[in-house]
Order: C-alpha cells, then sequence, then structure tokens
C-alpha cells in the first residue's frame, strides 16, 4: 500500500528567553488499498481487499532549555487516533474471524532529555532520550517505549564564547 501524509506543527514560548516552550506537530495520514488484498485465497477464504482508515497522530512536549538551546528537560507526549474504520471488500460480519473491531487510539507521554555532545570547540552532535508510558490504548496493544535518537550536525557547529 501507499501512505501518504500531511503534517504541520508550531512552539510557543513562554519567556523573552525563549528557554520555556510547548510544541506540538499533527500528521494526517491516508492509505491506498494494500496491494495483493482481494485476490488472494488462503485455504478455502478469499483475503477481502483492505484499505488502512486514516490516521492522526499528534506528537509534540514542554520543556525548559539551557546552553543556549543546546540541552533541554521537559515533558514529551504523542496520540495517535484513526479516524476511519479499515475498509474491507465484503462486509465486515462475513469476515473469516467476525465483525471488525473499532478504531484504534492511544496515547503517551513521560521525560524528555537533550544533551550536547562536544569538544571544547566544535557541537558534534545533540543525543535525545525519551521514556514514554502509553494509556488509553484501544484496539492495540499498550506498553511503554524508550527512545534514544542522535543529530549529527554536518559540517559540526563551531561553539563560540
Amino acid at each position: 500500500m501507499w501512505s501518504f501524509e500531511t503534517s504541520g506543527g508550531a512552539t510557543v514560548y513562554f519567556d523573552q528567553k525563549k528557554t520555556i516552550s510547548a510544541a506540538t506537530t499533527a500528521f494526517w495520514e491516508v492509505h491506498t488499498k494494500k496491494e495483493g488484498t482481494g485476490d488472494v485465497s488462503v485455504g478455502p477464504f478469499m483475503l477481502p481487499g483492505v484499505k488502512v482508515g486514516q490516521l492522526l497522530t499528534l506528537e509534540g512536549g514542554l520543556g525548559k532549555s539551557f546552553l543556549e538551546g543546546a540541552a533541554s528537560v521537559g515533558v514529551a507526549y504523542y496520540a495517535q487516533y484513526k479516524l476511519t474504520h479499515d475498509e474491507f471488500d465484503i462486509p465486515p460480519d462475513q469476515l473469516p474471524g467476525g465483525p471488525v473491531i473499532g478504531k484504534h487510539r492511544v496515547w503517551a507521554f513521560g521525560p524528555d532529555v537533550t544533551v550536547p555532545i562536544a569538544t571544547k570547540s566544535k557541537l558534534l552532535a545533540l543525543v535525545n532520550v525519551r521514556y514514554l508510558w502509553e494509556a488509553a490504548a484501544r484496539v492495540k496493544t499498550q506498553g511503554q517505549s524508550l527512545v534514544v535518537t542522535a543529530t549529527f550536525p554536518i559540517p559540526s557547529i563551531k561553539i563560540t564564547k
């Protein structure tokens, strides 16, 4: 299947030095029909054509930055909602497993820390660590996530005093 995503976001600063902020980015996904469905048989069953429903995902957080914006500490979150039901080529009550279950949703929140990796004269990377606890999951698994990312500026950024 092909997926198409539109996104947009905003950041609001709560002080003149722009060290305290809240940010949100929204992502809206739409999908095409899954290839290889609707014309494949498994044993006595013909797999129905499937088109995954549309998704809305919100990601962001509230944070305080330090070291002229190179480091930050805060609370991150995400929320995901399936806006439309999955579509099948046959009525849902005729699917081999019964009717389709409702649309999924999930929320998550947790601490978020970004630290710079630098020499005395150059910023080499920014490392972000966030731990998220999922809550209110419906029609999906619920758990916890540890996410570690690194951003490497190329070329490295010169540090001035």
